[in-house]
């Protein structure tokens, strides 16, 4: 009968009989379940292995009666399958890891129902890598930079004599060895020839690698998937290889990060297959998935700074159709609320965008209450390692200071700003260098109520002495060029101290007095060095000392100083720290913390 028939309709008659049958049947299942049950429990085994420390892990991990071991569960017949099986494993999983002379001892004994496999191994003397040796054939031979791209590619083999033999380390040689010469301009290189030579009489191992470089591969024209609603050339705008560049690994990421950070694909895959049939104009192959073009973030988060902070924003990526970048965002803290709102365009193949933005702020800092609104039209040139940057921004500021005066002033602000990086990561890096430069200025009577010029710089330094050591170094400086701050927006005026500048003292603190205010001075010049200690990958301390001020008078520079210590931690958001700092001049602890998360 097919299962989805239903079951034919009993007559009136035949129900009494044929609910006796059933409760029968039902008698003599649960019978027979209960003499199940009452048979003999299943034997448990359990592994005693005794070994070199050497061999242990590998054959905890790797030996099939000591996995199912763990599970349980087995029956007799399976248990001595497994145990038969044993010795030939421990040699098999000991040759792997170099030794190649082992000796096993196995019994398996009773107790009650249970099952104890004892696996005593004596490993012996291991095989020693006696000599390396790392071949090169094809173009890579006729390379003026033969010697460097062979020289790399040695040194990522990392397997020297003396070493140990083992087949993972063995196999993991060969494949950095490749990829150090396939990285880069020879993408179709492959391992042509391999051969570990074994010889146990003399526990000495013999390695040889041959590698075929195969024909220099170069770049050719971007085929794109996966666009619904942009433009193709929204994708071939960000692409940073020109066609005909030799084919580099490096660039082909940076691309996909530039995809990926633009903000109109939600993923994005970049690669290339390069043939050593076709190795000129090979296609970069480009693959995206669109993220919705709107979308709403709420957010919260606490600093020591600001206090409790809560923001929300809207982002339109496809404004009007035209890939038109909208972003409004609301912002509100302890000290801080402001509404910004902006328009950024495509990229151009230049690497240009244009972009303009307007913003209404107002900020209660140090006694010196604000409210300015500014409107910004900006040019840029971006890349990983270098950004330029022209803006025009009008600003419009009142200010009111406790027991002081209250005032209006504004600027017509021209700014041209440079930035190089060579961060090694632009959310948790570990070493290099950062270095921005603005330098701008405003003429009074072009809307503006004081002439004044403007310079502007700020460093960062991370030197990684090795996996545990970090030396950090910062620097900020600045100048305003005036006969005198009045008149000047507070905004192009310098006060510091905080998480991230002087630690040790309260949000913007440090500057020039008056009245009963803190307001900002024509000059500022802060340092700080920190040494880091990363217990593993994430986790670190460290101690750090800071140092500076912002002033008005530039015969009269007091700098103050704080010094502390704290934790530091990598998060998939970036570097936290919490630290617990001593403001010298004020002669106070602090605690300095900033954290907070972004709903989408």
């Amino acid at each position: 009968m097919p299962l989805d028939q239903p079951l034919p309709t009993l007559p009136r008659r035949a129900s009494l009989p044929w609910l006796a049958w059933v409760i029968a049947c039902l008698l003599y299942l649960g019978s027979s379940g209960a003499g199940a049950a009452e048979q003999p429990p299943a034997p448990t085994l359990a592994v005693e292995l005794v070994a070199p420390e050497e061999l242990r892990a590998a054959l905890e991990s790797g030996l099939d009666i000591v996995q199912w071991a763990n599970r349980g569960g087995q029956s007799a017949g399976q248990i001595e399958q497994l145990f038969a099986g044993a010795r030939k494993q421990v040699r098999e999983i000991a040759a792997t890891e170099g030794y190649f002379d082992v000796q096993v001892e196995a019994s398996l004994r009773r107790d009650g129902e249970n099952r104890i496999a004892r696996l005593e191994v004596s490993a012996g003397r291991p095989v020693l890598v006696q000599r390396v040796q790392i071949v090169f054939e094809g173009a890579l031979l006729q390379d003026p930079q033969r010697e460097s791209r062979m020289q790399r590619a040695r040194r990522a083999f990392r397997v020297q004599a003396g070493d140990r033999f083992r087949q993972a380390e063995w196999d993991a040689a060969k494949a950095r060895a490749l990829r150090s010469i396939s990285r880069r301009r020879y993408a179709a290189a492959a391992i042509v020839h391999s051969e570990a030579r074994i010889e146990p009489e003399r526990n000495a191992a013999t390695l040889t690698v041959t590698i075929d470089s195969g024909p220099p591969v170069t770049m050719g024209s971007v085929r794109i998937s996966g666009l619904q609603r942009y433009e193709e050339r929204l994708v071939r705008n960000l692409n940073p290889i020109a066609p005909g560049a030799e084919y580099d690994e490096d660039e082909l990421l940076k691309y996909q990060r530039r995809l990926l950070a633009s903000g109109y694909f939600g993923s994005a895959i970049v690669g290339a297959a390069p043939s050593r049939e076709a190795p000129a104009g090979t296609p970069i192959l480009a693959s995206v998935a669109e993220s919705a073009s709107r979308r709403v973030e709420l957010g919260v988060g606490y600093s020591t700074d600001r206090g409790a902070r809560a923001q929300a924003s809207y982002r339109d990526n496809d404004l009007f159709d035209r890939a038109w970048r909208l972003r409004t965002n609301v912002a509100v803290d302890k000290f801080v609320q402001e509404i910004r709102a902006g328009v950024s365009f495509p990229r151009r193949p230049s690497g240009i965008h244009y972009g303009v933005e307007t913003e209404l702020r107002a900020e209660d800092i140090q006694g010196q209450e604000i409210l300015n609104w500014s409107l910004t039209g900006a040019r840029q040139y971006l890349t990983e390692e270098y950004e330029s940057g022209l803006s025009l921004q009008f600003l419009s500021e009142n200010s009111q200071l406790d027991d002081g005066p209250e005032d209006n002033r504004s600027a017509l602000f021209l700014n041209q700003r440079w930035l190089w990086n060579t961060l090694d990561d632009p959310i948790n890096p570990h070493r290099g260098y950062s270095f921005q430069f603005q330098a701008g200025g405003a003429i009074k009577g072009v809307l503006t109520t004081r002439t004044f010029g403007r310079l502007h710089g700020r460093a960062n330094y991370l030197h990684q002495f090795n996996r545990q050591w970090t030396l950090a170094l910062r620097g900020e400086a600045g100048a305003v060029v005036a006969e005198s701050r009045d008149n000047i927006p507070s905004k192009y005026v310098f006060r510091t101290g905080g998480d991230s500048s002087i630690r040790g003292y309260a949000y913007e603190s440090l500057g020039v007095p008056q009245a009963d205010a803190v307001v900002g001075g024509r000059y500022l010049l802060v340092g700080s060095v920190e040494l880091m200690r990363w217990l593993d990958r994430q986790w670190g301390i460290g101690a750090f000392v800071d140092g500076g001020n912002a002033w008005d008078d530039p015969s009269r520079f007091d700098p103050v100083y704080g010094y502390g210590a704290g934790v530091r931690w990598r998060s998939p958001l970036g570097n936290l720290s919490l630290d617990l700092a001593h403001g010298e001049a004020n002669d106070e602890w602090r605690v300095h913390f900033s954290a907070g998360i972004v709903l989408r």
